[in-house]
């Protein structure tokens, strides 16, 4: 199994750390790619081949996840406003292989900082939230909101649609 670790605009010392952190535990494709977007200065995406849940944060281990982390953090708060673009991927999520993302885009210290803090929390919620996704999903992506620093299902892949998560309903795109 193999983790894939993304980035463009990373140091040495930060590229180093995830790849040796995230090689504890998997295999790991690494790849540096080219800016996509002026709003940020650097990207990160660690692409996780398991399921979202406890087990994830038993086998990788609380030190690793901590660790990670840590990087992550100090990674936004070194870039100020200039922002960091993070994307935090599984494999699925309970029992299901629809892959789930959190991608956390914030331009603020402290909303970036809860968010990540707050993904090792979410491993009851998630199968909750997510037990209506429609079946034909090919991927789930949460959305973190900086005024009630909550995690939510935001937007559901099918078959090229994106379908969007309201009062605990998928909904279609309006015609």
């Amino acid at each position: 199994m193999s983790a894939a670790f993304r980035y463009y605009s990373i140091s040495p010392w930060e590229i180093e750390t995830l790849y040796d952190t995230l090689k504890r535990s998997f295999e790991v494709d690494d790849e540096e790619v080219q800016p996509d977007d002026p709003q940020y200065v650097s990207m990160v995406e660690i692409s996780f081949p398991v399921l979202y849940g406890e087990s994830f944060f038993q086998e990788f281990s609380m030190d690793s996840w901590h660790k990670v982390k840590e990087v992550l953090k100090n990674m936004k708060r070194r870039r100020g406003r200039r922002g960091v673009k993070t994307y935090v991927r599984f494999a699925g999520f309970g029992d299901t292989t629809i892959p789930v993302v959190f991608p956390l885009l914030s331009k603020g210290d402290r909303q970036y900082e809860m968010g990540i803090e707050k993904l090792e929390y979410l491993v009851d919620v998630v199968p909750l939230q997510l037990r209506t996704v429609p079946a034909s999903a090919e991927e789930v992506l949460y959305s973190y909101d900086e005024a009630t620093f909550k995690w939510s299902p935001a937007i559901a892949l099918v078959r090229g649609i994106n379908y969007s998560y309201k009062n605990d309903e998928w909904l279609p795109p309006k015609k």
